[in-house]
């Protein structure tokens, strides 16, 4: 692979070393977009995504790349090459990458859970980037060629697992798989108290509580119903009224009882629950596309599906 001899943003011109402005263009965005907070990696990702070439048909863009450009002084006149860069804009950022400012951005714990778990594009099932520095917010998009067209933010994601939690706590039957609304075993139901009244406890006894699960397993397998998850939806149901009560879903609750969180372009959310059963907010709309000024009174409801 060919490598430029000459810095990003120059070239040849009659002999003499002159600015080339498309690629001047994109040396002044990318000194903006670190200065107004976005990490190395988000910048480089995008030139990637919007082809933006860097060399004889290389659009690859990666950080090295990036931190290259912003520490070079070259852009600022140095070495006899033209000026791209103004002096406050390349030492503002050289003074952002150099303090301990420039190290990577720490999100609260749900946040940086969310960010590399959980979430995936409803389109196409991958995994959902987080964007921490778009038009001044934050932004999820998906990278596999299923581009949102409306501004996703954090406000969606935890608007619908907010309002899931509030749905579950008016109506914990929502939770209940078939099997689960079926079942009278009253014995079957004495152990799966029993369990809970033990993980409850400040001293939990593992052995004892291992004791009681084998026997709640066994008396499901003479029923037929072994593949019921009751115990963790006893478990769903009384840690979302928790949640309820403190008024936001944390790290705690999402990581236990949340296997996968589907986000739709509209902004509608599908969680799949630890039990099997997955449950639809269709509230969202006014987050998705970016109006802060909504006020109109909209209708919410929450789908169930039964897997």
């Amino acid at each position: 692979m060919a490598n430029r001899m000459i810095c990003y943003g120059y070239g040849i011109i009659n002999g003499e070393l002159s600015v080339i402005e498309n690629e001047a263009e994109i040396v002044r965005r990318i000194f903006k977009e670190y200065a107004d907070g976005k990490l190395l990696n988000e910048i480089a990702e995008e030139l990637s995504s919007e082809n933006v070439e860097f060399f004889m048909g290389n659009c690859s863009w990666n950080k090295n790349r990036i931190a290259r450009i912003i520490e070079n002084e070259k852009y600022i006149g140095a070495d006899g090459y033209p000026q791209i860069v103004d002096d406050d804009d390349f030492f503002c950022a050289k003074r952002l990458k150099d303090s301990k400012g420039a190290k990577k951005k720490r999100f609260d714990e749900t946040t940086e859970y969310l960010r590399n778990n959980t979430v995936v594009c409803a389109e196409c099932g991958r995994h959902l980037n987080r964007i921490s520095k778009w038009r001044k917010r934050e932004k999820w998009i998906c990278r596999n060629g299923c581009k949102y067209d409306a501004y996703i933010s954090d406000d969606v994601i935890n608007y619908g697992i907010n309002k899931i939690v509030e749905r579950i706590c008016a109506n914990p039957d929502i939770v209940k798989t078939d099997k689960e609304r079926k079942s009278n075993s009253v014995e079957a139901k004495k152990y799966a108290n029993e369990i809970n009244r033990l993980l409850g406890s400040k001293n939990p006894s593992f052995g004892a509580g291992k004791k009681l699960i084998f026997h709640l397993a066994e008396l499901k397998f003479e029923s037929g119903n072994e593949r019921t998850p009751d115990v963790y939806t006893d478990m769903l149901i009384e840690d979302c009224k928790r949640v309820f009560m403190q008024g936001k879903a944390d790290k705690a609750f999402i990581e236990k009882f949340c296997d996968e969180i589907r986000v739709y372009k509209t902004g509608d959310i599908t969680i799949r629950l630890i039990n099997g059963t997955e449950l639809t907010t269709s509230k969202g709309d006014e987050y998705a596309t970016g109006s802060e000024d909504n006020n109109e009174d909209r209708s919410e409801s929450v789908i169930v599906e039964q897997k």
